[in-house]
């Protein structure tokens, strides 16, 4: 246990020192401060543009956080031949990239936070600013600062706010599938294909459940050709349905998670079944167990 916090806490401290992870923030940072601007371009509820805005600001980022730092975890240690160095002390390879995954996901975890708080700000600045004895702007801003801290310690304090914790919470669930992706293609790729490989998953994860209604449609035709025609449903099907069922059965269902998101902006509650939960770790489980049964058989001679 000790061997896999020491290089996770090392890979976490690699990652902080990455500039693309700070070019990442800021403009994911800038992006969730514009989306109170862009709310006043409309004329529907202020509140649920900027919900949605920040939410998916917050998403998309923090899958950017983990497949462009994630990918070159493991390729690193080989230009650097560092590996070669670990692998021959008394250190498992599963130990080895388990640390880096914990220390990817740390990474993720940590701007997760600094982009809600910068997100929490921004929603009670706008409320602040909305009320008609809001005082003057630095008054407004140290309320802002004030109710985010609140709100992140006790999350129903504020009705306004009461549904972006659980919302985040369920981010962070996603954040360790998609993570865990962009260690298994580190473990047997280059960085390219590995990045690849993890927004291709990332895409079709989030397509899952529309794949899935696919698969339904096709089933269905074929079986109203199959009854027509007097044949079997296998005969009608088509290589269309087969690898979209394919697809809908081996790419992790994160379009489960985004419906909390669509739950929060448009009825202001969150409901995640534990079923979903357990999915998330479990999903997790198994394809860093595969990533680990790749990373045991690789030769690094």
């Amino acid at each position: 246990m000790k061997e896999i916090v020491a290089i996770a806490l090392n890979t976490f401290k690699e990652a902080i020192r990455n500039r693309i992870l700070y070019f990442i923030l800021v403009f994911a940072v800038i992006l969730i401060l514009l989306s109170g601007v862009l709310s006043e371009l409309t004329y529907t509820d202020r509140g649920k543009i900027i919900l949605s805005f920040g939410f998916t600001a917050i998403n998309v980022f923090a899958a950017a956080i983990a497949v462009f730092v994630g990918v070159s975890l493991v390729y690193n240690e080989l230009e650097k031949r560092t590996i070669y160095t670990i692998v021959s002390k008394p250190i498992g390879r599963w130990q080895f990239l388990l640390g880096k995954y914990f220390g990817l996901l740390l990474t993720v975890w940590v701007n997760i936070i600094i982009m809600t708080l910068v997100f929490l700000v921004m929603i009670h600045y706008y409320i602040g600013m909305a009320a008609t004895d809001h005082g003057g702007w630095f008054t407004v801003v140290g309320k802002a600062i004030g109710r985010a801290a609140v709100t992140f310690v006790w999350w129903p304090a504020f009705k306004e706010t009461a549904v972006i914790m659980p919302v985040i919470l369920v981010t962070m669930l996603e954040m360790m599938m998609v993570t865990a992706f962009a260690v298994l293609f580190s473990s047997f790729s280059t960085p390219v294909l590995s990045m690849m490989f993890t927004v291709m998953l990332f895409v079709a994860g989030r397509l899952n459940e529309d794949i899935t209604r696919f698969c339904v449609t096709l089933y269905d035709r074929a079986l109203a050709a199959a009854l027509e025609k007097h044949t079997s449903i296998d005969a009608q099907l088509s290589p269309a349905y087969h690898f979209a069922d394919w697809a809908a059965h081996i790419t992790p269902n994160l379009g489960a998670f985004h419906k909390v998101v669509e739950q929060a902006v448009f009825e202001q509650k969150v409901t995640l079944w534990p079923w979903s939960i357990a999915y998330g770790f479990l999903y997790t489980i198994a394809v860093l167990a595969l990533a680990i049964m790749i990373f045991q058989r690789r030769n690094f001679k």
